[in-house]
């Protein structure tokens, strides 16, 4: 049997893209880290309301570790400013609409950065859950996992 029949279209829900120069420096971005992913690695530890995360370059490559931060800033302004990316993916999607019940801060390292996400309801918590599980596949998959939709989980 042909299962290709039943894969999802993608229903974009805020839009698709964008041609702006901002938005193509984001996307510029990621596809770096996607392209560059076996050099990544990341590390995600249970806080109070939420995670805190990091993110280290383990190729010690001083361009790479500028496009990870570069990459964290710009997705930080994306969601402070309601610019959706990723809107065929309802995890994402979701997100975006919940983005002011979510506090972000981050801290550059040396060969990375340090990211904490927390919201005070359960459900904002998941969410959390859910798009660091979707970063994690992103650092251990590559471009495989970003054409799923998220969370990825390979069989």
């Amino acid at each position: 049997m042909n299962f290709t029949q039943f894969k999802k279209e993608k229903v974009f829900q805020r839009g698709r893209g964008g041609s702006d120069p901002q938005h193509l420096e984001d996307e510029r971005l990621f596809h770096a880290l996607l392209e560059r992913y076996d050099e990544i690695e990341r590390s995600t530890k249970k806080i109070e309301g939420g995670i805190e995360a990091i993110t280290r370059v383990t190729s010690k490559d001083a361009e790479l570790v500028k496009i990870l931060q570069e990459h964290a800033v710009g997705m930080k302004k994306r969601f402070d400013g309601g610019r959706a990316i990723r809107s065929w993916d309802p995890m994402f999607t979701r997100l975006f609409d919940e983005r002011d019940q979510i506090k972000m801060r981050w801290e550059m390292l040396e060969d990375g950065i340090k990211v904490t996400l927390k919201g005070e309801e359960a459900e904002i918590q998941e969410l959390i859950d859910l798009h660091d599980e979707t970063l994690h596949a992103f650092v251990d998959h590559g471009f495989r996992a970003a054409k799923e939709e998220s969370p990825y989980r390979p069989q």
